[in-house]
């Protein structure tokens, strides 16, 4: 399975507990428009450590990296290249 669709997927579950079921773009922003919340991101971050084997000691945490699909894909892109 493609990586955004992944993503999105996960996104989607996340917006759905808040009650948010509006369509977005890959690009964006989710958290700078109060549709995610730093709670939101510490789930992000969770995901993308188990489900992508992202490891933060070797990629560059900030929030700001996971405001859309496109960025949070940008993350996973940036960790595989660092193998």
């Amino acid at each position: 399975m493609d990586d955004r669709v992944q993503i999105r997927a996960f996104i989607e579950e996340l917006l759905d507990e808040q009650d948010d079921r509006a369509s977005f773009a890959d690009d964006e922003s989710l958290i700078k428009s109060g549709r995610l919340d730093s709670l939101a991101v510490t789930k992000i971050v969770m995901f993308l450590e188990t489900g992508f084997d992202v490891d933060f000691a070797r990629v560059e945490f900030d929030p700001e990296r996971f405001d859309s699909v496109a960025e949070i894909a940008a993350v996973i892109a940036e960790s595989r290249g660092l193998r």
